[in-house]
């Protein structure tokens, strides 16, 4: 399930788990900008699920990231690794 709030031209909660259960990624329809907290990092400049070390279901961490891909999304906020802005369908399909 998915919450919106009217604010900022539009906010949508998404339920990403599997990094944790609960974990959830932002996403500003204005600006088309996610907020993945850890469902996604950025190392060596290339765009990949959570580490698998940390991700308590993995399973569930790649349902999450399938979710994205139907936002239009032009920029992605990571907790670790920070922005990425490089052909963001194409990366989550890979993932």
């Amino acid at each position: 399930m998915n919450w919106s709030i009217d604010f900022c031209g539009g906010i949508e909660i998404i339920e990403t788990p599997g990094h944790m259960s609960g974990h959830i990624s932002i996403y500003i329809k204005e600006s088309r900008t996610l907020i993945a907290g850890d469902a996604l990092v950025i190392e060596d400049n290339k765009l990949t699920i959570a580490n698998p070390q940390y991700t308590l279901d993995m399973g569930e961490a790649k349902k999450s990231i399938n979710k994205l891909l139907n936002y239009d999304i032009d920029k992605i906020i990571c907790y670790h690794g920070g922005v990425y802005q490089t052909d963001i369908k194409e990366a989550l399909e890979n993932i």
